[in-house]
C-alpha cells in the first residue's frame, strides 16, 4: 500500500501514467488546475477536482496528488495527531483509549493508510459523498477502513446516521480538500462535529487567505469554534500541502484539538 510521502512507492505508477501539467497562463486557482495522463494507451486530460472520473482509474488520483504533486497533508496530519494523542492519554473518553474515527471526505483512503501506519489499532469509518471514492478505497487501499459510507453529511439517511451513531466517534478527521464548490460545506463539518463525542479529537485543515467563499466560511467556522471554547487544548500551525501544477508551493493551516466536555 503506497503511503503519502513515500515517493518510491509511487514511482511505478508515475512511470505507467506519465502525468504532465496542462499549460496555462498566469496564476491558476486550484479549482482550475488540469493535467494529462496515459490511460489504456491514450493520453487523456483530467480536471484536478473531477474525483468521479479520476477514481475510476486505478491509483490515478493518488499518484497525481501524492506522487507528482508531492502532497504531504495526510502524512503530516497523522504524525501530528499521533504526537498530540500520546501526550494527552486522558483525551479519549474510553478507559482503553481506543480511537474510533469518523473520516469525512475519505476519498481513496490515503489519510486512513497514513493513520494506520502511525496508529495501527485505530478504527476508521470512512464517509464520502460519491460511490467512486468508496470503490477506489476498496480497490487501491483494501483494509484501510472498518466500513465506508457513501452519504451526504447535510442529508444523512437513517441507515448512515445509525452507523455513525453506533461507532460513537471519539475522533473526527479530514485531510481532503476544502472549498472550491465541490467539497464539504460548513454545514457538513457542523454535522460531523455534532457526531463527535465530548473530549474527542477533531482534526481539520483549510487553506488560509483564500478568496474562495467556501474557504472563507470554513476559516470563520473553525475560528469561531476555537474562540467560543467548543474546541479546546488545540494546536494550530502551517504545513506544506502540495505543489501546484505550475510548481508553486501550497500551504494549509491545520487545527487539532478536543471537543469541549
Amino acid at each position: 500500500m503506497a503511503l503519502p510521502g513515500d515517493l518510491e512507492a509511487f514511482q511505478p505508477h508515475m512511470e505507467r501514467l506519465r502525468i504532465e501539467p496542462v499549460a496555462a497562463e498566469g496564476t491558476l486557482r486550484q479549482a482550475d488546475e488540469r493535467f494529462t495522463a496515459i490511460v489504456e494507451g491514450d493520453r487523456r486530460q483530467f480536471e484536478m477536482h473531477d474525483y468521479r472520473t479520476m477514481y475510476r482509474v486505478p491509483m490515478l488520483y493518488d499518484t497525481m496528488l501524492y506522487g507528482w504533486l508531492r502532497c504531504q497533508t495526510p502524512r503530516l496530519l497523522a504524525q501530528h495527531f499521533k504526537r498530540l494523542q500520546a501526550a494527552a492519554p486522558d483525551a479519549a473518553p474510553d478507559a482503553d483509549n481506543e480511537i474510533r474515527m469518523l473520516e469525512v471526505g475519505a476519498g481513496s483512503g490515503a489519510f486512513a493508510s497514513a493513520l494506520h501506519h502511525e496508529l495501527p489499532a485505530i478504527r476508521i469509518l470512512g464517509l464520502d459523498i460519491i460511490e467512486e471514492a468508496r470503490l477506489a478505497a476498496q480497490r487501491d487501499r483494501p483494509g484501510a477502513y472498518e466500513a465506508y459510507l457513501v452519504a451526504d453529511l447535510c442529508n444523512m439517511s437513517e441507515e448512515a446516521e445509525a452507523r455513525v451513531t453506533a461507532l460513537a466517534p471519539n475522533c473526527v478527521g479530514v485531510a481532503s480538500a476544502t472549498g472550491w464548490g465541490n467539497h464539504i460545506p460548513v454545514a457538513g463539518f457542523e454535522q460531523a462535529f455534532a457526531y463527535l463525542q465530548p473530549k474527542g479529537w477533531f482534526i481539520f485543515h483549510v487553506k488560509p487567505n483564500d478568496p474562495d467563499p467556501e474557504c472563507v466560511a470554513l476559516v470563520e467556522w473553525i475560528e469561531a469554534k476555537l474562540r467560543n471554547g467548543e474546541i479546546v487544548d488545540s494546536e494550530s500551525d502551517k504545513i506544506f500541502h502540495r505543489y501546484g501544477v505550475t510548481g508553486e508551493e501550497i500551504y494549509y493551516d491545520y487545527v487539532i484539538g478536543r471537543k469541549a466536555a
